[in-house]
């Protein structure tokens, strides 16, 4: 009996002496653990959002970095994309997104859903013993794994270029450049200026110079860039090149007298002679020989009045063509044959239509979006060609246009070794500051380059001529370009 007691005993004290070993195991080890986790931590940083590439897949967005510091570990730093870069490329087609990564306006709002399934974060995960000391052989680990790289958007912009653009259009301070591939519509570069900062949208929109307007896919009044139309509309009423016209310095039409800008006249001008001199009083008389009725019918076929929709909410607005009742007044006439009057289009437009010209006649849509991108493959449709004109008539005016810039306003514009057709337009607006009245200036010009064709649109508000403000700029552009292709 007194053994069965004594074991029962020793039995009891080992029990009791296991329950206090494991409570005390509990109370301390268990709360350390809990304590070191609590220490420990994963943080996320990120937009969660698909990219937006440039036409060779490099990303026009998150191209720059911000040091950022652990919140868990103090002493560590680390580098995370920004979204936005200090000098973003092509803002006004890219856009912005809100506080919550939402796409608000431009690409980013367009393609919202698309780019929002798209994982793109950064996880930094930290471990730290119950002390807080972080745990030898883990510490701090960031982990980039669901970082996006090659996933999004891909438009047809190509970024070199797009550099070019910004950097050339600073001298603009107001206006816009165009940069398509002529071949196939697509817009390689394109930019309103002034820029803007997706960075600092406050300080934007209080600024008077409306930095957030496209001004790229505003209408706004032609000018002489116009004069290829009715070139075009002349050819095919079957008047030949060489029909000649003396401009004495001005002429009158419905009662009005128009000058040439050359005030004492121009003598006798044939049809290329007159594009390159840029006479109006020649085509004033160009166009009551052709008719308005053919003039208008080719608008429409290059379908001028038409919105040109480069995505779900960028698209330039459609022009304004005079009614062809008002054609019928002769200085209505008058002021449409040099790109004036009612006749409105967008710098997008016109761009295209001297793509139309270079590429042999053949109407294509401008395209910006090149298609959508997973794990570096882009889903991209071919682009439909009309032929809007003939392939010959195309060809006469192109020789035109190269006279224009050999031996007419447009001679600022030439680059040895580089055949370069083009025009200068000075378009009056009917607006005046005081008595000085606003105007527009243009250029457009074409060129190849290593067997790549581009037509180039140079646009300034409050200009002074085509000739002084837009040609130094094209030069520089093509210049620039041909050094990326060298």
């Amino acid at each position: 009996m007194y053994k069965r007691i004594k074991v029962i005993a020793v039995i009891l004290i080992i029990s009791l002496f296991s329950l206090g070993g494991r409570l005390f195991y509990l109370s301390y080890f268990d709360t350390a653990a809990v304590q070191s986790r609590k220490n420990s931590g994963t943080e996320t940083y990120g937009t969660n959002r698909g990219l937006i590439l440039d036409c060779r897949l490099k990303p026009l967005v998150e191209t720059e970095q911000s040091l950022i510091h652990s919140k868990i570990n103090t002493a560590m730093s680390f580098s995370v994309p920004v979204r936005y870069a200090a000098n973003q490329l092509c803002p006004h087609i890219i856009g912005y997104t809100d506080a919550d990564n939402i796409g608000v306006v431009g690409i980013e709002k367009d393609y919202n859903s698309y780019l929002k399934a798209i994982p793109n974060t950064i996880t930094v995960t930290t471990y730290k013993d119950a002390k807080g000391r972080e745990l030898l052989g883990k510490g701090t680990q960031v982990n980039t794994e669901k970082q996006c790289k090659d996933s999004g958007i891909a438009l047809c912009i190509d970024s070199r270029i797009q550099e070019i653009v910004q950097k050339a259009g600073e001298q603009l301070k107001t206006g816009a450049i165009v940069v398509m591939r002529a071949d196939s519509a697509e817009i390689a570069g394109i930019s309103s200026f002034p820029l803007f900062s997706p960075n600092a949208l406050e300080k934007e929109m209080k600024d008077t110079n409306q930095p957030l307007l496209n001004r790229a896919l505003q209408n706004y009044n032609v000018g002489s860039v116009f004069k290829v139309v009715v070139c075009l509309a002349a050819l095919e009423k079957g008047i030949s090149t060489a029909f000649t016209y003396r401009c004495t310095g001005e002429t009158k039409c419905g009662g009005i007298t128009f000058h040439c800008h050359k005030e004492q006249g121009h003598g006798i001008l044939n049809m290329e002679q007159a594009l390159a001199a840029s006479c109006n009083p020649y085509f004033i008389h160009l166009a009551q020989r052709t008719g308005y009725e053919k003039i208008v019918e080719i608008c429409k076929r290059l379908h001028l009045e038409e919105a040109i929709h480069l995505s779900d909410s960028i698209q330039a607005a459609g022009g304004n063509l005079p009614a062809e009742k008002n054609l019928v007044s002769p200085a209505a006439l008058a002021n449409f044959s040099f790109g004036q009057g009612e006749l409105l289009a967008t710098p997008v437009w016109l761009c295209n239509l001297y793509c139309t010209i270079y590429n042999g006649g053949y109407y294509m849509q401008p395209k910006l979006v090149k298609g959508k991108v997973l794990n570096g493959v882009c889903q991209t449709q071919e682009q439909n060609k009309t032929a809007v004109f003939g392939s010959s008539h195309a060809q006469t005016l192109t020789r035109m246009l190269q006279y224009a810039v050999e031996k007419g306003t447009g001679r600022g514009a030439y680059l040895e070794n580089l055949i370069i057709g083009g025009k200068t337009a000075t378009a009056q607006t009917g607006l005046f500051t005081g008595n000085q009245e606003k105007l527009i200036s243009y250029f457009i010009g074409m060129y190849t380059t290593k067997g790549e064709k581009y037509t180039v649109l140079v646009m300034r508000e409050n200009g002074t001529s085509g000739s002084a403000d837009c040609v130094p700029i094209f030069k520089e552009i093509c210049h620039e370009i041909c050094a990326l292709k060298d």
